[in-house]
């Protein structure tokens, strides 16, 4: 760890893009300033440790809780897939994954996050299923890892007001010109036996190109976006 001693007004540089000075002392707090491109991302310790844990819990969640959640909403969203259906002759990989079983995806169905999802740095390969096309829910499979898996869900049915405007700074990495290019998918966590109180992570949501089939984890900063949205309380009775 480096250690440093600066005075207010002082500053430090990191990477030449990044400057943090101090502005303030008062008692056992500093007020730091951050000036950073607007596609670098700068998260208090707690909240990047938030949006960590909640995806380690919805990694946990059961798809067979997933299908009473499905009949409860009795949804019919009418989507089309995203996905060109894959070539007779496309190449395929095969995954035995926990939560699914053996899971055979096109590879022009797989999505690669280059730099991973929170609390799973080093899985970049997904395979995006859709069991239920009609429902608006999707499972996302580690390909890197089989025992990670997420069930996510089109936030639009859950809060139809969201609008993710400021993951507009990851465009030039999805290799997209606007937000109406991606797909917008939000992560689920499902406590075990207990679907009525799924929550949905509105904080973080995930933008994948269909056509670059890129993707990546995003983290808003409209506070009554939360990671834990309580998903039952805005749906059905």
């Amino acid at each position: 760890m480096l250690i440093l001693t600066r005075k207010i007004g002082e500053s430090i540089i990191i990477n030449d893009n990044i400057r943090v000075v101090v502005l303030e002392v008062r008692g056992r707090q500093i007020r730091l300033g951050i000036e950073a491109p607007a596609d670098i991302v700068v998260l208090r310790d707690e909240i990047a440790q938030r949006l960590t844990d909640e995806n380690l819990r919805a990694a946990n969640s059961d798809y067979r809780d997933l299908q009473q959640v499905i009949a409860a909403f009795n949804l019919k969203v009418g989507k089309a897939s995203p996905w060109r259906p894959p070539q007779p002759d496309a190449q395929t990989i095969t995954c035995e994954s926990k939560a699914w079983g053996r899971v055979t995806v096109a590879e022009n169905h797989i999505v690669t996050f280059p730099a991973g999802l929170a609390g799973f740095p080093t899985e970049r390969r997904f395979a995006l299923l859709n069991n239920h096309p009609e429902s608006g829910f999707h499972c996302l499979q580690c390909l890197d890892n089989p025992t990670v898996a997420f069930l996510l869900a089109d936030p639009a049915l859950l809060a139809p007001d969201y609008h993710p405007k400021n993951g507009a700074g990851a465009l030039k990495e999805l290799k997209a010109q606007s937000l109406e290019e991606l797909l917008i998918l939000v992560t689920l966590t499902i406590p075990p036996g207990r679907p009525q109180e799924m929550t949905a992570n509105l904080m973080s949501p995930l933008l994948i190109n269909p056509q670059s089939r890129v993707g990546k984890q995003v983290v808003l900063d409209k506070p009554h976006y939360s990671h834990q949205y309580p998903v039952f309380s805005a749906g059905p009775d």
